[in-house]
């Protein structure tokens, strides 16, 4: 697993991450969870025709959260 990232800086560079801190309610990591789950069951179940997922929060200012499938992205 690779994580990559970006500053708030809308010019940032897209690195590569050696740590994330979550700081987050119950239910916005549950919400977390659950999106991750659905990316891994899209991935298993349309292979190569998923390439990747947004996360949504019900939360009014979220940061954004994306992820590629590992098998047709090479970052």
């Amino acid at each position: 697993m690779n994580i990559y990232g970006r500053s708030q800086s809308s010019d940032s560079e897209l690195e590569m991450l050696g740590e994330v801190s979550v700081l987050a309610e119950p239910f916005a990591l549950r919400e977390l969870a659950s999106f991750l789950y659905q990316c891994a069951d899209a991935i298993e179940d349309q292979g190569e025709e998923w390439e990747n997922g947004h996360f949504e929060s019900s939360e009014v200012v979220s940061p954004q959260v994306v992820v590629f499938n590992p098998n047709i992205v090479n970052v």
